[in-house]
């Protein structure tokens, strides 16, 4: 589950399944027999991916509004796996930061940092051309990266208005970003890793 948009207590989502439509149905009919939620649509459905806006009958603050009420920010998307939220926390300073920590710590069972970084990774879809956004969004929303795909390169072309060939090559040079920046992720991780044994 991914929170990609949140307006007081209301959240926009995308629910994905890799195993069918069933896990889908079963997620929203258990949302909607929460006591915490008033009310459960979903606006768009495919086999793997369920588009969801969900608003919630909330007693206090939600995760997301304590970590703006504290000086922070959260990047959206919010992403919820078996019942964990995954916030991306923006901090102006490591105080701010550790007194979040400490609230979040007083009010919930279990709060763990999973990787910390001193300067934000660069937004990704920023670093995109208008024209690489515009390929970018037309095929994710086509389904040309569902499996199967549901979109051809050629028909994503088409509808843009260019050659096929300008728009793998846009496409390409998406992919190369989204890559590029996992590969550093994957880096900082294992030089994290390698300093934390070598503590040991």
């Amino acid at each position: 589950m991914s929170i990609l948009t949140i307006n007081g207590n209301t959240g926009f989502g995308i629910v994905e399944s890799e195993k069918g439509e069933e896990p889908l149905i079963q997620y929203v009919e258990e949302l909607s027999e929460s006591p915490s939620i008033v009310n459960v649509e979903v606006s768009h459905k495919s086999e793997q991916m369920y588009w969801t806006k969900v608003v919630h009958h909330l007693n206090e603050e939600s995760i997301y509004e304590r970590i703006l009420s504290s000086g922070c920010m959260s990047r959206l998307p919010i992403l919820i796996e078996k019942g964990i939220q995954y916030h991306v926390i923006f901090a102006p300073s490591q105080n701010t930061l550790r007194k979040l920590i400490h609230t979040l710590r007083d009010r919930y069972d279990s709060v763990k940092i999973h990787r910390r970084f001193r300067v934000p990774k660069y937004p990704f879809y920023s670093s995109l051309t208008e024209k690489q956004k515009e390929a970018f969004a037309l095929a994710y929303f086509s389904g040309y990266y569902e499996m199967p795909r549901k979109a051809k390169i050629s028909d994503l072309a088409r509808k843009i208005g260019i050659k096929r060939v300008a728009m793998q090559e846009r496409l390409r040079r998406v992919e190369k970003q989204a890559m590029t920046m996992f590969a550093l992720d994957v880096l900082r991780l294992r030089k994290n890793e390698s300093r934390e044994k070598s503590l040991l």
